[in-house]
């Protein structure tokens, strides 16, 4: 048997940070303040996102305030600097980087064979934050994590070698626009 193929014995931590990222589309509308960084060595991009994941919409904007993504999940289109644009419903992944934590099924921590991070059945308790700790589909040596707020019940950071996501400054969003056509 292979190491990923092992099922870890996990604790009540891990199962409520599970329970929390499980409930993503019970989150409420949320305002945040997003770093990302996409690469080894990129810099790291501002953005502001609201996001309404029960709705399936959220609008994302450099600090600036330039449109970056406008998505509405339901009638799966998206505008941006370029004209409205149809999103194939079978499409995975339709979300901008700094828009997945406030959608976690779309984060590439699952396991899934198209994902590069996977669980490792931890999950270590600093305050109200649930960090989980996360190891490479293909190489356990490349490890990352996944921090989940308990009180916010949202993931609020991915942090890996290639990858990091994190939300500040986390409140009450606007409304995201329910139509992106509008």
């Amino acid at each position: 048997m292979e190491p990923q193929d092992t099922v870890p014995d996990v604790g009540e931590h891990f199962v409520r940070a599970m329970t929390l990222l499980m409930s993503g589309p019970l989150i409420p509308s949320c305002r945040a303040r997003v770093s990302l960084r996409v690469g080894v060595d990129a810099p790291v991009e501002q953005f502001v996102l609201d996001a309404s994941p029960r709705d399936l919409v959220y609008t994302l904007h450099r600090a600036d305030g330039e449109l970056v993504d406008d998505f509405d999940g339901y009638t799966h289109t998206r505008r941006s600097e370029a004209a409205v644009q149809d999103i194939p419903r079978n499409s995975f992944h339709v979300e901008h980087f700094a828009a997945r934590l406030a959608f976690p099924l779309s984060l590439p921590v699952w396991g899934r064979s198209f994902d590069s991070y996977r669980f490792t059945g931890e999950a270590l308790v600093d305050g109200d934050q649930l960090e989980l700790p996360l190891v490479h589909t293909k190489d356990d040596r490349v490890t990352g994590s996944l921090t989940v707020s308990d009180d916010l019940r949202m993931a609020v950071k991915l942090d890996t070698p290639t990858l990091l996501i994190e939300y500040i400054q986390i409140t009450a969003a606007r409304r995201a626009r329910v139509n992106a056509r509008d």
